[in-house]
């Protein structure tokens, strides 16, 4: 079967002149504090944001938030100031003891201390990735996290199992931390329906040197050479990774030699170094399903 791949594109870029987003939180809150938090974050809920912007604050403090997980492998942190976020887990995570544990080791209900560069993606649900420890400061209970379930309905959606994953691309300059949608183009998928029957699935796309600019192709605009983090919203198993020349953009016909770019791991995550201007990247990712195309281009910054 084929089918015809629309993708979107969204990417928004502020520098960090925003609201203050993190604040210093003591422990041993109790319930009614937790409970009251619910109803200023349910109201984000109403101008949820598709567009991904950068809040900054401007001091080192912790900080605090429960932590809501749920699905497969979902979650987000609620904190009293920060309203509710997803979080890029570190590789330090501490239990109340100072022993160090894993994220899978979390509760929910449990009320953490982060901290990091405080910088957050303003969207909703927020994101921070710049997170460099945790710990956590109050077991809590499981019960008291169910007051944010409404949260977690609308922001929660079953993946299709009938798409491959989706793609982001996050970095960090001087001034901002960035978020850009990395559209996906064609793929071979296989996936199991409803009744148990196993389905095969071949979208086709143009090649990523075809795409257009600023609609397909994402632009991630490059000064200096970047650190790229690639978030798949599920790990796969291999990643390769092609660059070309941006002269070659809309030449595919031509059949341009690419060079290869390694991906490495670090802390967890997938990154891609010495990101500079003036290439398209060309990127595949393998799953034991199948695999996926994604590209964009860097572009100089001036």
């Amino acid at each position: 079967m084929k089918e015809n791949n629309s993708m979107e594109r969204n990417k928004v870029e502020r520098d960090g002149t925003g609201t203050n987003g993190t604040g210093a939180n003591g422990t041993g809150k109790n319930k009614k504090t937790w409970v009251a938090v619910i109803g200023a974050v349910v109201a984000l809920a109403v101008v949820a944001a598709v567009v991904i912007v950068v809040r900054r604050n401007g001091g080192e403090p912790p900080v605090t938030a429960m932590y809501v997980p749920f699905g497969e492998d979902s979650h987000i942190f609620v904190g009293e100031q920060t309203g509710a976020f997803v979080a890029t887990f570190p590789e330090k995570i501490y239990d109340i003891n100072g022993n160090m544990i894993t994220k899978e080791q979390l509760v929910k209900g449990n009320i953490v201390e982060i901290y990091g560069n405080g910088m957050m993606l303003e969207s909703y649900p927020g994101q921070y990735p710049g997170i460099t420890k945790m710990k956590v400061v109050e077991e809590g209970n499981p019960s008291d996290a169910d007051v944010y379930q409404q949260i977690v309905d609308e922001i929660y959606q079953e993946p299709d199992p009938s798409e491959p994953p989706f793609l982001n691309a996050e970095y960090t300059t001087e001034l901002m931390n960035a978020s850009v949608v990395i559209n996906r183009g064609g793929y071979e998928w296989v996936y199991m329906d409803q009744d148990g029957l196993s389905n095969a699935v071949v979208a086709d796309s143009l090649p990523v040197l075809n795409w257009k600019v600023g609609e397909e192709l994402a632009d991630i605009k490059v000064g200096e050479p970047l650190e790229l983090t690639l978030h798949f919203s599920a790990e796969p198993e291999e990643v390769e990774v092609i660059r070309y020349d941006a002269a070659f953009l809309g030449k595919a016909q031509e059949e341009p030699e690419g060079e290869k770019i390694s991906v490495e791991k670090k802390d967890g995550k997938l990154v891609l170094s010495g990101v500079t201007g003036g290439y398209v990247y060309d990127i595949t990712g393998i799953w034991e399903n199948g695999r996926a195309n994604y590209g964009f281009i860097t572009l100089t910054e001036e």
